[in-house]
């Protein structure tokens, strides 16, 4: 085969894939989730057997391994602050226990992370998801305690915070923790 039908052969098949992986997202996206599930504890298993092997490459291909991250996060930059936040509220025992395996507050928390990069991209301006009742001072990793600002304002407030505010969120958190539960025994 002519290696002009091979580039057009690759070129259709890259579009085909692109056109298919659209056409069926949910299909595609639900497989992997079941595959995932399915295959957590070998993986586990895998990564604890390897350890040293996987430390090893790691350390040997630190610079591919850097640039494939980088990438990553740029690709995924809302959903990669979005998971690094939750996980310093895990590590904080910030995170409401009725919200940790709650779907719509995920859902929640995803909108509040592509806002942020939305208007950082529109404005030309730099913008933060802040707690405004800060996690260092006990406030809560939760989609009522967010709100998007520039990154500047941000970092000038540290972890200040109203008390107003705090009784605020904490009102707001007791009624979405009483919404949860009318909802979970509907």
């Amino acid at each position: 085969m002519p290696l002009k039908d091979k580039e057009k052969r690759r070129e259709y098949n890259k579009a085909y894939m692109k056109a298919y992986r659209e056409a069926n997202k949910e299909a595609i996206s639900e497989s992997n989730k079941a595959y995932y599930e399915a295959n957590k504890e070998a993986k586990k298993a895998y990564r604890e057997a390897n350890k040293e092997a996987i430390k090893a490459y790691r350390e040997a291909n630190k610079e591919a391994v850097a640039k494939r991250d980088k990438a990553y996060y740029e690709a995924n930059k809302e959903a990669s602050l979005e998971k690094s936040a939750k996980r310093r509220a895990l590590k904080r025992n910030a995170v409401p226990k009725f919200l940790r395996n709650c779907e719509e507050e995920k859902k929640r928390l995803q909108e509040i992370y592509k806002i942020r990069q939305l208007l950082s991209d529109a404005t030309g301006i730099v913008y933060h998801v802040d707690h405004m009742w800060p996690l260092s001072d006990g406030g809560p990793h939760w989609s009522g305690n967010l709100q998007v600002i520039p990154a500047q304002e941000n970092l000038s407030k540290h972890a200040s915070v109203d008390e107003e505010i705090k009784a605020t969120i904490k009102e707001g958190l007791k009624y979405a923790r009483q919404a949860y539960k009318e909802l979970d025994h509907a």
